[in-house]
């Protein structure tokens, strides 16, 4: 018999056989529980009031007051007492009751001792997985209640008072808008966790990676049979998000067939599988996030005009870096000290020369930038603080970073006649983009560093004006 080495452990035992009940004290204690023995339930009922108790044994039938009302009464007085009930008797009804009353088990005369140990173990490894489950839901909720995107900028500050309002209240459609690397998808995970859905499952789409012959049956699934290939039926992602929340990145990205038909779920709630004969009641909150102008998309007649309206009921504008200078610092350091465990190195910080040239610098890449020079700077630097260089925003030359110090481009007057300054304006950002890629012989990433810009921020620049092939 296993010993037990917690002497804390309180035991009540009930039970009007006095041979029983002295043999159970006995062994009980022997094992290292403290033990309260009685005959009557009457007599029981100061010390039940007085002494929070890890377990019972009680006797269902005793004279007197009966096992039954002595297991209300614990349950009242300590609810989280398992109480296990004996009897000689194999009454089904009785053990159904004690169960309905908040009985852990039920136990039948004669027993073993082993199976008395057996019964108290499980019950005390139950109580014991309740209050760990208790706690890790508390942690939860805790952690629900800190924002995980974060900032001490005026305009961070208000940004994140609106997220807590909005995702309380449980709105069911926001779009966040704002440049690439913003954090627009951590937000969207923050109106989930604060919001009433937080339960429920959360799932991302990155409505730019799925080819658009796949999209429908991605988003609304298929019954099995509707086209060749459907060997079974598989549920699509807004199904999968039931009951929890959608985020949609990129959204302007989704195509204009696919988003008629999304337009008409959202509406109603619903979606159809495709080969569907019956439409599938939804309950989802949608989060859309684009770092396009969704306005001028509807203009260029690239994005729908009811789908952009009813997404826009709740826009939430992420702010960019370069205009949360108090936030830049403190969310380097941060991120040194994520990497630093992942990486499993140690630093005292970055260097002088590092932080004056962060709060200079421009962050075209934003948040997702500063991340990524972060990480760069603690699997590259060799000395115990971040130098410069190794932060990778200057070449190691330690030349000026273009980004800060660059020769503005040869201005001109303007014709008496006036002029088409956005048409010139392209035409010049086209002739920048394709100078820098015949620099870098179509390497983008070195394009985007000669530009001053993030491969995203060159990519959305390249398909804009058609330039891909050449990149």
């Amino acid at each position: 018999m296993a010993e037990n080495t917690d002497r804390n452990i309180e035991l009540l035992i009930i039970d009007d056989e006095k041979l029983i009940l002295w043999g159970l004290k006995r062994d009980l204690e022997r094992t290292g529980y403290n033990v309260s023995a009685f005959q009557k339930g009457e007599d029981a009922l100061e010390v039940i009031e007085k002494v929070h108790f890890s377990a019972a044994l009680i006797d269902v039938r005793l004279p007197g007051m009966g096992g039954l009302e002595i297991l209300e009464r614990i349950k009242r007085f300590d609810p989280e007492t398992q109480v296990i009930m004996i009897t000689a008797f194999a009454d089904v009804e009785t053990a159904v009751e004690s169960i309905r009353k908040g009985a852990f088990d039920f136990v039948l005369k004669p027993f073993s001792l082993e199976k008395i140990h057996l019964s108290i173990q499980n019950a005390l490894e139950a109580k014991r997985l309740k209050k760990e489950v208790e706690s890790l839901k508390h942690e939860r909720q805790q952690r629900q209640k800190r924002h995980l995107i974060s900032g001490k900028s005026p305009k961070m500050r208000l940004m994140i008072e609106k997220i807590e309002k909005i995702g309380k209240a449980g709105a069911r459609v926001v779009l966040l808008t704002g440049e690439s690397g913003t954090g627009k998808g951590v937000a969207a995970s923050d109106l989930h966790q604060i919001g009433p859905r937080a339960q429920g499952p959360f799932i991302e789409i990155n409505c730019g990676a799925i080819p658009e012959n796949l999209f429908e049956s991605e988003l609304f699934g298929y019954e099995k049979g509707a086209f060749t290939g459907a060997s079974e039926t598989k549920k699509g992602l807004m199904e999968l998000a039931d009951g929890g929340t959608i985020f949609l990145d990129e959204v302007g990205e989704m195509p204009i067939p696919i988003q008629v038909k999304f337009l008409k779920a959202l509406e109603d709630q619903k979606i159809w599988r495709i080969g569907g004969r019956k439409p599938i009641q939804l309950d989802i909150s949608i989060i859309a996030a684009t770092n396009r102008d969704l306005l001028q998309c509807v203009r260029d007649e690239k994005f729908r005009e009811d789908l952009f309206y009813r997404l826009n009921v709740i826009p939430i504008f992420i702010p960019p870096l370069r205009e949360r200078e108090e936030d830049i610092l403190v969310l380097a350091e941060h991120f040194l000290e994520i990497y630093q465990v992942i990486y499993k190195r140690k630093f005292s910080g970055f260097s002088d020369e590092s932080k004056s040239f962060i709060l200079k610098y421009s962050w075209p890449g934003n948040v997702r930038e500063l991340k990524n020079c972060v990480e760069r700077g603690v699997i590259l630097e060799t000395e115990d603080i971040i130098s410069l260089p190794n932060l990778g925003l200057i070449p190691e030359s330690q030349k000026s970073d273009r980004r800060i110090k660059t020769e503005s481009p040869s201005f001109s007057d303007i014709p008496e006649g006036g002029f088409d300054l956005l048409a010139h304006l392209e035409e010049t950002e086209k002739k920048y983009l394709t100078k820098a890629l015949t620099m870098s012989s179509g390497n983008q990433s070195q394009a985007a560093k000669i530009l001053g810009m993030t491969r995203d921020i060159l990519r959305y620049r390249l398909k804009k004006y058609d330039l891909e092939a050449i990149g």
